[in-house]
């Protein structure tokens, strides 16, 4: 049986082609093999005049599952038309993947009702925590991601069977209580971006609160990447109209990655905030896109090797907001630097900050306000340690409590 276009060959003849139209924009490498030996191709389009460092990184993939063909077109889709005058601005702020078929010998299969690799190996069982991936092909994968580790990753995939309307699945990262409502928040927006199109999404986002041992579920919850699947409708609309309905939800979720949103101080997907909230978050430390995506990965191997909880102490007693992180004696890997934010009533005047038992430098934070309050973001150029430790920001107020703490 011949699978439904785009077919395996037809993605690898247009990957070559697109390539060898845009020398300057667009590369092609394949990545790795199948179990039964194809090549897994990828598709790195980014503009060479601003330096990879200085931009983020966003990983799409299509073709996941071997008989969803609107996932492989959606992927390719967004490739050609990235290297659209329009859309170029794009490549000079961000490094896009496009691994158009993640599972070619599913792919050239295309047996009805299987989802799985060649072997029947379906994709939420493959990456599972400590332990290697289950196929070839996650392996593959799970390289490629290790190397760029993506600020966010869009696995496209096909409603196999049909049925008009379009929908998305969350997966939250070990931040649950600041992910969660983010990750609706952006399901909503590129929602209402495909019913202003004309392609409605059906039904509210499905929510994995319990990990997905997918790709999108780990990288999720070991590098706090904001991950999403998207589901676009097969055997309802001509596939040209469903890659028309996939691109008005890619290009918007490119355009949010753009954006200085979500208490980022950096224009990003909203990944940033690794642990706490407004009132106190832990964040990546670098001055460059690079910088901060290593240092989000090992912030979230040091949480899930033993960082119990982290937040901001009520009360500030004494006029001192202190945030605190435990680190137990499991934790092996270590940030080389923290960077912080806290949120302050907007009639405060900071004096001092601390990190651990020593005044940080001046130059080391700054304090802005917004209409919700005083924003404090401190970085802290050391590692934290084994133990307890805070950061602690003195400040006055015009006023006296009613109550004392």
């Amino acid at each position: 049986m011949t699978a439904p276009s785009p077919t395996y060959e037809d993605i690898m003849s247009e990957c070559l082609a697109l390539a060898g139209r845009a020398p300057g924009l667009a590369s092609f490498a394949e990545i790795g093999r199948s179990a039964e030996g194809r090549a897994i191709p990828l598709l790195t389009l980014s503009d060479p005049a601003i330096p990879a460092d200085e931009k983020n990184v966003v990983l799409v993939s299509g073709g996941t599952d071997g008989n969803e063909e609107v996932g492989r077109a959606c992927a390719l889709g967004l490739a050609r038309a990235l290297l659209e005058p329009q859309h170029r601005v794009h490549l000079q702020r961000q490094t896009v993947l496009i691994v158009p078929v993640t599972n070619p010998d599913g792919t050239a299969h295309d047996l009805p009702d299987v989802q799985g690799n060649g072997s029947g190996i379906p994709a939420p069982e493959v990456h599972k925590p400590g332990q290697p991936p289950a196929t070839a092909e996650g392996r593959a994968m799970r390289e490629l991601v290790e190397h760029w580790i993506p600020d966010a990753h869009f696995d496209f995939h096909g409603l196999a069977g049909g049925g008009m309307g379009d929908s998305a699945y969350l997966y939250p990262t070990v931040n649950e209580k600041w992910s969660i409502p983010v990750l609706y928040e952006v399901a909503r927006e590129i929602e209402a971006a495909g019913e202003r199109a004309g392609y409605p999404q059906e039904g509210r986002p499905r929510l994995w609160v319990n990990p997905r041992h997918n790709l999108p579920g780990w990288l999720a919850r070991q590098h706090s990447a904001f991950c999403m699947v998207l589901e676009g409708t097969e055997n309802y609309y001509p596939i040209e109209e469903s890659v028309r309905a996939g691109l008005v939800r890619l290009l918007r979720l490119l355009e949010i990655g753009e954006e200085t949103r979500f208490f980022q101080v950096h224009p990003n997907y909203p990944c940033d905030v690794v642990s706490g909230s407004r009132m106190g978050a832990l964040m990546p430390y670098g001055a460059t896109y690079g910088a901060r995506r290593a240092s989000r990965r090992a912030i979230s191997q040091m949480i899930l090797e033993g960082v119990p909880w982290f937040g901001r102490k009520p009360a500030d007693r004494g006029w001192v907001a202190e945030i605190a992180l435990p680190v137990e004696a499991t934790v092996k890997t270590f940030p080389q630097g923290l960077a912080f934010q806290a949120t302050l009533d907007r009639r405060a005047t900071v004096t001092q900050v601390f990190w651990q038992d020593h005044v940080l430098e001046a130059n080391l934070w700054k304090v802005w306000p917004t209409s919700a309050g005083l924003v404090v973001r401190a970085e802290v150029p050391e590692a934290p340690v084994h133990g307890e430790n805070a950061l602690r920001i003195r400040y006055e107020v015009p006023f006296k409590r009613h109550v004392e703490p």
